[in-house]
């Protein structure tokens, strides 16, 4: 009887000992440090201002308002590059700076059309004008006329009014229309077709 007594209480002092053995094993949690790490953030022209929701240091991605947060509180609207000042939280320790950039947003070319077409037999004795009305941040266009063929029978002004003289071809026509890139947006560029049946 002794005896499973003796073996009842060996038991349960491992039992009562483990945890304490398994806590003690355990490695205390260490922050990773940032301080004064070459980090980058990059976000698209958007027409408001805006800072980073996640910020790229050594290849790792950092939530900000996880895992750290911006110092600073101005925030940018146009296209540039910046700096701003992070702050590790949670996980992370110190203070870095960061090479905020906001690219250039694409500028779409909005046209009346998109393709126009004709019959050929429309173009037999008589020519067709169509106006090309382009819309899009920046207000200057160029336009070209693609193919030597299509340059025979087909024409644009400085205004954007398509000219198709008579005699033209069954086939599919293009006018490229382009315009510059602004402060806050890409060159723009649009193809029109012209389709001739």
């Amino acid at each position: 009887m002794k005896t499973v007594k003796r073996i009842v209480a060996v038991l349960l002092a491992v039992m009562l000992m483990a945890p304490a053995a398994v806590n003690a094993a355990a490695p205390s949690a260490t922050k990773t440090s940032i301080k004064n790490k070459k980090a980058n953030a990059t976000v698209t022209y958007n027409k408001k201002k805006q800072t980073p929701t996640v910020i790229t240091i050594n290849g790792k991605k950092l939530v900000v308002g996880k895992d750290c947060k911006i110092v600073s509180s101005k925030k940018y609207k146009n296209a540039g590059k910046y700096i701003l000042t992070i702050e590790g939280i949670d996980n992370y320790r110190g203070k870095t700076d960061v090479v905020f950039t906001i690219k250039k947003a694409k500028q779409n070319i909005k046209t009346s059309v998109d393709q126009k077409a004709y019959k050929a037999s429309a173009l037999k004795k008589s020519k067709k004008k169509f106006a090309l009305k382009p819309k899009a941040v920046s207000k200057k266009f160029t336009y070209t006329v693609k193919g030597k063929k299509a340059k025979k029978y087909i024409s644009v002004n400085k205004k954007g009014k398509v000219t198709i003289k008579k005699g033209i071809k069954k086939g599919i026509y293009k006018v490229v229309i382009k315009t510059k890139a602004t402060k806050n947006h890409k060159a723009g560029k649009k193809t029109v077709r012209i389709v001739i049946e």
